[in-house]
């Protein structure tokens, strides 16, 4: 019973000191943005009802929507690639520039085959069959990833997991496609690392 418990003990341990240390990184990354000027991150927050805001923006480029993501997941785990969750708002100008300037670019060109990429609305309850087969709505799935702003990227496996950190706003824009290219490419390390 000792052992169990101070294996336990030793996980617990091991766990915090991973958060700690994350806290730590993300703490010196974010002062090392502020000391080069970098003041604030471009995103629109859910604090507002839908449609309140500002008038809906005509989109230049868009990605596919999600419309069904079990087959997109068994295209994912088949293939053994990454799927980027675009989480946007009808009303949000910086979604428009991250699609424009770098997510569809991206898909057509860099990433094109290597990764699939899907737009989920986060304030409209357009129907779409989640990872696991029923059928929900874009704002039920946005809802479920805790995404509160826009733009907001999360790149998951076939099951709907998570394999990096969530990319929040526009942040430094010059760096917002390395900043994708990384969360990608986290995402094709994890799915390689997965047993057949």
């Amino acid at each position: 019973m000792e052992r169990a418990g101070s294996a336990n003990t030793a996980h617990d341990v091991a766990a915090l000191f991973c958060c700690e240390r994350r806290r730590a990184c993300l703490a010196i990354l974010a002062s090392g943005l502020l000391a080069f000027g970098v003041r604030r991150v471009h995103a629109q927050a859910l604090s507002t009802p839908p449609g309140t805001s500002r008038a809906p923006i005509a989109r230049s480029a868009q990605l596919e929507a999600a419309s069904d993501l079990a087959a997109d997941g068994a295209m994912s785990a088949r293939e053994r690639i990454p799927i980027l969750l675009f989480f946007d708002r009808l009303e949000c100008p910086y979604c428009e520039r991250a699609l424009r300037e770098y997510l569809v670019p991206m898909s057509r060109e860099a990433w094109r085959g290597r990764a699939i990429f899907r737009q989920v609305d986060i304030d409209r309850p357009l129907p779409v069959v989640d990872f696991d087969g029923t059928r929900t709505s874009h704002d039920t799935i946005a809802a479920r990833y805790r995404v509160r702003f826009s733009p907001t990227v999360i790149v998951v496996g076939g099951d709907g997991r998570e394999l990096s950190a969530p990319i929040v706003g526009l942040l430094t824009v010059d760096f917002y496609g390395a900043y994708l290219d990384r969360a990608l490419e986290d995402g094709v390390r994890a799915l390689a690392a997965r047993p057949l």
